[in-house]
């Protein structure tokens, strides 16, 4: 029932689907559709920046751009006209008191300004043979209302020097849907004190550090126009952009495109109406976009040149860059090889797009084996039995002949000619040596290689491997010659070359004796 499967299967596992060379020209590859603009879950370019990293990282006060403000404290100490060892805290209106001295106005003084400005204050009463020494003791903590477009808005505790980015990640960071990364205001008594783009800290590390106050609030708006970036970048993302006259110069140099990107795909809307176009690299620099514009770089363009490979006997280097419409023979003629080592005869191809169609014919195959198999018809219960074992083993056997990786071989030789065929990229260029050995497989009782001998045929060298096991088919055998070809032919008649491969295939068996056993049985009852 399975012979013409099992033999056709048999065929494609053992040489994967040798193509004649007028059909290898024809196997290419199809250019991949572009891809349709959808929701594909992109997320905004910054989303990563919020994933708590500033809450391990928060400031101390101490550092010495630190601005003191009411109710810190401060520690003096002085030595020689007078001693101070003490730590006063910033009044409501900004003043220390040192006794002997009166008031000092510090609040606005920078940390580094602290102890020059102490200094100064104190040689107004104590004008020689005093020194002195500051230390910012504590900053007084600061509650900032975080709010807008961000995942947890509240009031949020923390130092006046507490970088925004600190307090963004309290508050969850930006709503990645609706919040903007490019305008996020400071707000003071309801005046704009500072507007942060996070861009600029994520390419230039560059942001804004207002020191903040109590009631201060931290105000993400919403989201600007946003397109989508895919393709051959640096990865995909959603670029927020600064404005409406935003061009692509301005969105890769955010995200850079691959090095290989040559043509861009614009897919949007333009007057209310479905937009897409093709662009070059340099004209998409131009572009002015628009808000919800899909984005789609690719490398569309061909080379002048294509690099195809060297197995084999050759000598020289494995990889050529040949122009573009390049052909076989002409290559070859530029290949050294050693004329004694080298077997010109038999120089074939290995192709990408051909290994693709021998794996689809495999799992073809594969799939109607199977499917045979599982609805074939039975004419007793015992032989419907072995027919399920049988299924299940083709099952088995299906699971892993479907891991087999095709070589994607073409003949390239016909009748003995080589045929000057056209190449495509990656093609590899098989130069197979010179050799005399005879292999045999398949269903012989000993695999065997023997030394070509003249005017012998199949047969000859299968008696020589212990001759067919009890399954072989003896009618019919394939013989893979070294240029790729395949023949089937019967043993008996095969004529054998030098370096041919002999592959003997099993039978099937047709469960007769079964049948008839039931059938006897039902005959006699």
């Amino acid at each position: 029932m399975y012979r013409t499967l099992i033999i056709r299967l048999a065929l494609i596992l053992a040489c994967c689907i040798t193509l004649p060379a007028h059909a290898a020209d024809e196997a290419k590859t199809p250019p991949a559709p572009l891809p349709a603009p959808t929701d594909t879950g992109v997320q905004p370019f910054g989303a990563s920046l919020f994933s708590g990293n500033f809450l391990k990282t928060r400031e101390d006060g101490l550092n010495p751009s630190y601005v003191v403000a009411p109710g810190d404290q401060v520690n003096v100490r002085t030595w020689g006209a007078v001693n101070i060892n003490d730590i006063y805290t910033v009044d409501n209106q900004g003043n220390i008191f040192l006794p002997d001295i009166g008031p000092l106005h510090l609040e606005g003084i920078n940390n580094r300004e602290l102890t020059n400005t102490v200094k100064a204050h104190v040689r107004k009463v104590y004008t020689n043979n005093v020194e002195v020494y500051t230390n910012l003791v504590t900053s007084q903590p600061v509650a900032v209302f975080v709010t807008g477009l961000v995942n947890n808005p509240g009031r949020y505790n923390g130092i006046p020097s507490d970088s925004i980015l600190f307090f963004l990640d309290l508050a969850g960071g930006v709503d990645p849907a609706l919040g903007s990364y490019r305008n996020i205001e400071i707000l003071r008594k309801n005046q704009t004190i500072a507007t942060i783009d996070l861009y600029d800290f994520i390419l230039k590390g560059q942001i804004a550090t207002p020191q903040l106050q109590d009631n201060d609030t931290i105000l993400v708006r919403h989201r600007g126009p946003v397109v989508e970036l895919a393709g051959n970048i640096a990865r995909p993302a959603l670029v927020e952009l600064k404005n409406d006259a935003t061009t692509g110069a301005g969105v890769l140099d955010i995200i850079p495109q691959a090095a290989q990107a040559t043509e861009v795909t614009l897919v949007g809307m333009r007057n209310q109406t479905p937009f897409n176009q093709t662009l070059s690299l340099g004209d998409f620099r131009a572009t002015t976009l628009q808000d919800g514009d899909t984005i789609t770089l690719r490398d569309d363009g061909k080379a002048s040149t294509i690099l195809v490979n060297i197995e084999g006997e050759y000598e020289g280097p494995s990889v050529l860059s040949v122009q573009r419409g390049a052909r076989l023979v002409d290559v070859l003629n530029h290949i050294p090889v050693d004329p004694n080592l080298a077997n010109f005869d038999a120089i074939y191809l290995r192709r990408a797009s051909v290994a693709q169609s021998q794996r689809d014919a495999i799992n073809d195959s594969l799939f109607r084996l199977e499917r045979s198999s599982l609805l074939a018809l039975s004419g007793s219960s015992n032989e419907a039995k072995i027919r399920a074992e049988e299924a299940d083993l083709v099952s088995r056997f299906a699971e892993r002949a479907r891991l087999i990786d095709p070589l994607g071989r073409v003949v390239t030789v016909q009748n003995g000619i080589q045929q000057n065929i056209l190449l495509e990229p990656g093609d590899t260029i098989v130069i197979p040596t010179s050799t005399q050995i005879i292999r045999v497989s398949g269903e012989v009782l000993m695999m065997h290689a023997a030394t070509w001998r003249d005017g012998w045929t199949a047969a000859d060298y299968i008696r020589q491997a212990g001759d067919f096991t009890d399954r072989a088919d003896k009618n019919k055998i394939i013989v893979h010659h070294p240029n790729a070809e395949v023949e089937i032919i019967d043993p008996d008649h095969a004529h054998i070359g030098p370096g041919d491969e002999i592959l003997v295939l099993p039978r099937v068996d047709k469960k007769y004796r079964q049948f008839g056993i039931d059938l006897l049985d039902i005959v006699y009852k």
